[in-house]
């Protein structure tokens, strides 16, 4: 077994978009990359700065030096002294606050400034013997740029503070650099735009129309793209689309096929000597695991059956129409009795179907002869008699479900209506019905409705009861199949129906499968 965490999908506030992921990823890489480009463009630009400075410093020490020699062998050295300083503070005034001129020759060193900490420095990196051996790397170590020229006994040596020359040049430097900076923006927004056109937008379009086919729109399409990717992409979906539509209205077909076949083996207009029946048959999906019958006996008598098979659907509803063959085929031949046709019909039942799945039946055989009514019921839930008095009485479960043992047996009920009496026979569906509180329907309101209905004519009971639980869930959808069979006990028991409708009409048998056509029906008796 894998560890939790890897069965566990990652969370989707953790996650982040592909468009969010691309860009912040492009984004991070040119801005580093421009950055490094920036920094390494501003050292490269001071660099090139103090190559270019030193180099006139050279070019300049090496006139000073000319000048020497000439101002020597003319006027003398103190010629010479007057000259640099001449010469230095032409150079502070201009362009170069901290240049420095330090003349060597014969041993005596002339010197602009002589009190300056640059003056120090430059001589402690001079050998006393020889300027060739000038330690450079320490001057430029100290923040010195210095030039020289040697020749004839004679050493000049010119000197700039590095951190001055730097300074007069940078804010041109920033300059140019800020341009560039703002060409790559220019270039990275591009790039940006690009990506969100080519990657981002397509991958939009894609994902609206995976959730619309998810939501059920199968005929939802993806529009072509200009990259290569991008349409196989899109031609991908647009055949898993046309797929599932195929597939999905195939099966519609199938289904219906299957409901319509259903629906044919409902007792759709039978009539049952001495009692008049009103019916609703409604599947929580296209067919239905409930299934109720009247079904007559060679002695003249009838079942009345109501049952339901665990579960909804086609697997449900496969296992309702196994019940109605065995059912039918069980009674071919005596005996009829109820809990007799229960063991038959369950032996066969518990051994062709699949572990686990089991069925709840109420059974009843119907005498007209003597009114007598019998019942054996397998973990159904109780039917509700309401006599014409106004008493209630519940005709309980005799045993436990179909399915769970093939040696099961029950017991049989009988009693023996009057004219007038009526008796429902109902499956959970009804009974659990929820609000949109999650509260059931349950077993005491349906009694209570179905007492207060007594009243009322045997099709506007059933109408009125299948209003009230329509009402009770509100807006949530069917969530098991319901079924409500409702019988009354009439007083000529040759004829199918002597009790006359709200509107004088009589009836015989109600068939509702849907919400629209309980409105229908209501909408006929109205104009009628």
């Amino acid at each position: 077994m894998l560890p939790s965490f890897i069965n566990k999908p990652p969370s989707r506030k953790n996650l982040r978009t592909i468009r969010f992921q691309l860009l912040l990823a492009v984004n991070v890489t040119l801005g580093a990359a421009l950055a490094v480009l920036l920094l390494w463009q501003y050292e490269r630009e001071m660099e090139e700065v103090v190559t270019e400075k030193r180099s006139g410093l050279n070019d300049e020490a090496i006139a000073i030096h000319a000048a020497a020699i000439h101002l020597i062998h003319d006027h003398g050295i103190r010629y010479v002294q007057s000259y640099i300083n001449c010469v230095c503070q032409q150079m502070r005034s201009s362009t170069s606050p901290g240049h420095q001129i330090i003349v060597r020759l014969n041993g005596k060193v002339l010197q602009t400034n002589p009190h300056s900490p640059e003056t120090t420095e430059i001589f402690s990196a001079i050998d006393s013997n020889t300027a060739q051996s000038i330690k450079w790397n320490n001057l430029d170590m100290l923040g010195l740029i210095v030039g020289h020229h040697t020749g004839d006994n004679i050493s000049v040596f010119v000197s700039e503070n590095r951190e001055n020359v730097r300074r007069a040049i940078r804010r041109k430097v920033l300059i140019q650099l800020s341009i560039l900076g703002i060409l790559g923006l220019l270039a990275t927004t591009v790039v940006n735009v690009v990506l969100l056109q080519i990657i981002g937008a397509p991958l939009n379009q894609l994902l609206k129309t995976v959730e619309k086919i998810s939501a059920g729109d199968l005929e939802a399409e993806v529009p072509s793209f200009n990259s290569c990717e991008m349409n196989q992409l899109s031609s991908a979906i647009n055949s898993m689309s046309q797929t599932l539509y195929e597939n999905d209205r195939e099966r519609r077909h199938q289904m219906e096929k299957a409901r319509n076949i259903q629906q044919h083996l409902l007792p759709n207009g039978i009539q049952i000597p001495g009692l008049v029946t009103a019916c609703v048959f409604e599947p929580a999906d296209t067919v239905a695991g409930d299934y109720y019958d009247f079904l007559p006996l060679a002695d003249g008598s009838w079942l009345i059956c109501v049952a339901d098979v665990i579960g909804h659907g086609v697997p449900a509803a496969m296992g309702a129409a196994m019940l109605k063959s065995l059912l039918m085929a069980a009674s071919e031949l005596p005996p009829y009795e109820p809990e007799s046709l229960l063991q038959e019909v369950n032996q066969r039942f518990a051994a062709t179907m699949l572990p686990g799945n089991f069925a709840s039946m109420f059974l009843a055989r119907w005498k007209p002869d003597t009114n007598e009514f019998s019942w054996a019921s397998a973990g159904h839930l109780p039917g509700i008699m309401l006599e014409k008095s106004g008493r209630l009485d519940s005709l309980k479960s005799t045993g436990m479900l179909m399915g769970l043992d093939a040696g099961t047996v029950w017991d049989r009920q009988t009693t023996f209506l009057s004219t007038g009496d009526r008796i429902l026979l109902f499956s959970d569906g009804v009974t659990e019905t929820r609000n949109p509180n999650g509260e059931l329907f349950g077993q005491e309101r349906l009694t209570a409705w179905f007492s207060r209905c007594s009243v009322l004519s045997l099709q506007s009971t059933v109408m009125r009861i299948i209003e009230i639980l329509i009402e009770w869930r509100g807006e949530s959808t069917l969530s098991d199949d319901l079924t409500l069979v409702v019988l009354q006990c009439v007083a000529n028991k040759n004829e199918i129906s002597t009790i006359e409708t709200d509107d004088n009409k009589s009836f015989a048998t109600l068939n509702i499968l849907t919400e629209m056509e309980i409105n229908s029906q209501k909408s006929r008796m109205s104009d009628s």
